[in-house]
């Protein structure tokens, strides 16, 4: 069976659609990181679900949390785990 290739990532593409597009970096880099982005998914529609219900609270904290949360996860990562595909 023959060793499939896959094209290296970029971290400072990584970094960028996570300062962007938050969770969504994680579809980047999937195949590693597909709970993560799952979980991102679920708090992200939670959080509407619950701004929707009660608007008086502030619900945002918890988008907020994920947008940072994929931030530092791409900037500690070290440049040779995006070419470990």
């Amino acid at each position: 069976m023959a060793e499939e290739k896959h094209g290296h990532k970029s971290k400072t593409a990584s970094v960028l659609l996570a300062v962007f597009l938050s969770f969504w970096t994680w579809l980047y880099t999937y195949k590693k990181d597909t709970w993560k982005f799952w979980v991102g998914l679920g708090i992200v529609v939670l959080t509407v679900i619950l701004r929707i219900a009660r608007p008086d609270r502030g619900w945002l904290f918890l988008a907020l949390g994920i947008w940072v949360w994929a931030i530092i996860d791409v900037s500690i990562k070290k440049d040779e785990w995006y070419h470990s595909y």
